[in-house]
């Protein structure tokens, strides 16, 4: 069966302190293959690398990883040396999942121009890239400048395996050209073939084998025996988060009985997906338990 990841991604206002640790600890027990959060600024989210060095100590075998992080609104220098320090302290369990923002509030909230996001993400990795395995790095690029620059400490990983995500095709291309994965945003699962076969067309135009990028899709979920009241409850978070309503949420999204959400799960995963990242939409804590007592046991 594919992979199985949960993502924790309850605005601080609605989660409790001991929420971060026990998710973790639960998603180890319960044997799903990664635990995922989501990184904004402009939001009132717990920070994404903060949350996930706390994992890291809570847990001992499931991957960590960020679905998405936003690399064009730190400096690469220091965001390589967070990451490097995240990937130490877990021995060797994170995956970094990259996007290029969406949002102009979170750019100007660490005075990041909006325009040019994508390019500078794609350097900022780059040169992290360096970072992780070079000494002396000298680097001058459109945005970033640094001389004769060596950080430790050194990942344990000797790649630290890097995804993205993103719909537009330059995002695409970014995907097949030197993406380690792709992460598919819930509401293109549905037609996931499709986007990948643009995502594969890149990768061979690029001399890469598409069959080494790993595929991934991004969901949420809000388990429920009262449909009407899944579909709200997800709508809501959907609605906090994004600012609008996006797609057709009841059907590009895990809601409702155990049983329904356990067959679209399943659907999903039909369509190839190596990876398939749930985010729990509804804050209580209840829905992990629901999810590992009802849900889990019929994937298997």
């Amino acid at each position: 069966m594919a992979n199985i990841g949960l993502a924790f991604v309850n605005p601080a206002p609605l989660t409790k302190p001991a929420y971060v640790i026990n998710f973790a600890k639960k998603c180890e027990a319960m044997g799903v293959h990664s635990m995922w959060t989501i990184d904004r600024v402009a939001y009132d989210n717990l920070d994404s690398l903060t949350i996930l060095a706390a994992a890291a100590g809570a847990t001992q075998r499931i991957r960590i990883g960020t679905s998405v992080l936003l690399p064009g609104l730190r400096h690469p220098a220091l965001l390589a040396k967070s990451i490097a320090t995240l990937d130490f302290v877990s021995n060797g369990r994170v995956t970094i999942g990259v996007g290029f923002g969406s949002r102009e509030n979170d750019f100007s909230a660490v005075e990041i121009p909006f325009d040019g996001r994508g390019s500078r993400a794609v350097e900022c990795v780059q040169l992290m890239k360096r970072l992780w395995s070079e000494d002396n790095v000298t680097h001058k690029g459109r945005f970033y400048n640094v001389q004769n620059l060596t950080i430790g400490p050194r990942p344990i990983q000797k790649q630290i395996p890097i995804f993205t995500g993103g719909s537009a095709e330059a995002a695409l291309k970014r995907a097949g050209t030197w993406a380690n994965g792709f992460i598919c945003g819930s509401s293109a699962i549905p037609e996931f073939s499709v986007t990948w076969e643009k995502v594969a067309g890149y990768a061979r135009t690029a001399g890469r084998n598409p069959n080494e990028i790993e595929k991934a899709g991004l969901t949420f979920m809000a388990i429920n025996d009262d449909q009407a009241k899944a579909l709200e409850i997800l709508n809501a978070y959907v609605t906090r988060y994004y600012g609008r309503l996006r797609a057709d949420v009841a059907n590009t999204s895990l809601v409702g009985p155990p049983a329904a959400v356990t067959e679209r799960i399943e659907a999903f995963l039909s369509r190839g997906l190596d990876t398939l990242i749930i985010g729990l939409a509804d804050p209580d804590p209840r829905q992990l338990d629901l999810f590992g007592e009802q849900v889990l046991p019929r994937l298997k």
